[in-house]
């Protein structure tokens, strides 16, 4: 799915279901912020994420919650994931989302960038499980449900 079938899509569920973002933060990363976490990462981070970022609230996000690039949110992916203390994920690994059952989704790394294809981190064995879906795929399943809502989306 490329930015555009994402974002023709969100916005189709946003007119559809608008309740499903009344909890979102309120902030828009700016690419200044997007560059102080790659910096302090020595990483990039997966290109759907950061459109993503820049283009949306995180928070919750229909039925998912997402992790913000943005210093001023409450969701703010640096602090969210030191909510754990006790836990030591993978060190090519970053979440972008908790499963709210104490695990992770996120990104591994493969040197200096991290790939759009979504993991999921169980803390309970440090396991990485892939999904086998990219950024923009696994939120519109996730954060949707189209099947489970019977949504046709558009693209």
């Amino acid at each position: 799915m490329n930015k555009d079938a994402f974002s023709k899509n969100v916005e189709f569920v946003k007119k559809l279901k608008p309740e499903w973002f009344l909890c979102t933060d309120g902030q828009i990363a700016t690419p200044q912020n997007i560059g102080a976490i790659e910096k302090s990462i020595s990483a990039k981070l997966p290109n759907e994420f950061t459109f993503f970022s820049l283009n949306y609230e995180a928070g919750y996000f229909g039925f998912l919650n997402i992790f913000s690039l943005s210093p001023d949110s409450e969701w703010y992916l640096p602090s969210k994931i030191n909510e754990y203390p006790n836990t030591t994920p993978p060190s090519n690994f970053i979440a972008f989302s908790d499963d709210e059952t104490g695990g992770y989704y996120g990104f591994i790394s493969e040197e200096s960038n991290y790939s759009n294809e979504v993991y999921h981190l169980d803390i309970s064995t440090n396991e990485l499980t892939p999904t086998n879906l990219n950024f923009f795929e696994f939120v519109i399943r996730t954060a949707f449900k189209p099947e489970h809502f019977n949504i046709r989306l558009p693209y």
